[in-house]
């Protein structure tokens, strides 16, 4: 085995492509997850219950945020997402909700944010929270309009500290999934690492791919031309409306149908088809590369023998291998993409050939 500076740096280009391919794996699988169980929403109605305490039930049962609910399996899913207008108007309609007509003569806003000053008064413990909340609100507010527009700043300054709640919860789910992934599929680090010293076919094999995914930008791996036409090729596997676009049997159409079903407000049903979709496009694109992963099955059915590691490969440096691969997965793949890179770049530069000397000198 001859070890030099362009063999390590070929190394570290193969490993370091496995794990942006694999990230982006895990990245997939958690996203899927999350689409399944409803997370997004789960965590919205925890966060917006913080703030509305008693009139949370008020809120999600009013008609304009049940016109938001879709159906998933037969099924009605919560809304997962809420924008600031959709919070103002639904709150603004419980808060200022009365029986009596308004005053001839008064504007229906200047009425509104009386009524909405009047929830100040009440002494039940059913307006506690939200007493909390529109007080500062109000303070600082002349007239409905103000106030519509200082409660749907608040609540954008809100909805970014929930992103933040979501992201650190999302963080835990990818270290599981990517500790599943590493010890599943057999992904050992250590390994893997031996077998591209050794091996310069599978080497090189991956420094051409990492260079083709540089060079595109890492577009062949997103959800973008290539996992359109998986889609397109797919499509009979799912039943989503999108599907049934006339537009796919129109010339030239298979681009303007991606950007329909990926750019578009797709239900949950449908995102799930496509999020599992993507999953296995991803799954496929790590076959394709032939990698020394995964389990060697026994050779005869008959036999009791357990699944086995690969040739050479140790249980114990396997463990290790698994933590580091999990850990290395966990960093997310634009983390690993920048790093690629920087040492493509690194490796097109130290491979250019020296300048013909300048005959004046």
């Amino acid at each position: 085995m001859n070890i030099n500076l362009p063999t390590l740096l070929d190394v570290a280009i193969g490993l370091v492509f496995i794990f942006f391919v694999f990230s982006i794996f895990v990245s997939g699988m958690v996203e899927l997850i999350n689409t399944f169980l409803g997370q997004r929403a789960k965590l919205l109605r925890r966060a917006l219950e913080k703030i509305l305490g008693k009139l949370a039930d008020d809120f999600f049962d009013h008609k304009l945020t049940e016109v938001k609910e879709e159906k998933f399996w037969g099924f009605l899913k919560p809304v997962n997402y809420l924008s600031a207008d959709s919070f103002s108007t639904v709150l603004i309609d419980i808060l200022a909700k009365s029986d009596v007509p308004i005053p001839e003569g008064v504007k229906p806003t200047d009425h509104t944010f009386e009524k909405i000053k009047e929830v100040l008064l009440q002494t039940d413990n059913r307006h506690k929270a939200i007493k909390e909340l529109i007080r500062p609100i109000l303070a600082k507010s002349n007239n409905f309009q103000t106030f519509k527009d200082e409660l749907e700043k608040w609540y954008n300054g809100y909805m970014e500290q929930v992103s933040g709640w979501f992201k650190r919860y999302a963080q835990g789910v990818v270290w599981i999934v990517a500790v599943l992934v590493a010890v599943l599929l057999n992904v050992d680090t250590i390994y893997l690492t031996n077998r591209l010293f050794t091996d310069s076919g599978l080497r090189d094999k991956l420094v051409a791919e990492a260079i083709k995914t540089t060079q595109d930008g890492g577009k062949s791996f997103e959800k973008d031309t290539k996992f359109g036409e998986y889609l397109h090729e797919h499509e009979h596997e799912y039943d989503a409306k999108l599907a049934r676009d006339t537009t796919l049997t129109e010339p030239g159409s298979k681009t303007t149908h991606l950007t329909f079903i990926l750019n578009s407000g797709l239900t949950d049903t449908d995102s799930l088809a496509v999020q599992t979709l993507y999953v296995r496009f991803i799954q496929d694109r790590i076959t394709d590369l032939k990698l020394p992963i995964g389990w060697k099955l026994p050779s005869d059915k008959s036999k009791s023998d357990k699944w086995s590691l690969q040739p050479g490969q140790s249980i114990v440096l396997a463990l290790l291998g698994w933590l580091l691969t999990a850990s290395a997965l966990s960093f997310g793949a634009p983390f690993w993409f920048d790093l690629l890179l920087k040492l493509v770049n690194i490796r097109n530069t130290a491979r250019k050939p020296p300048g013909n000397p300048d005959p004046d000198k």
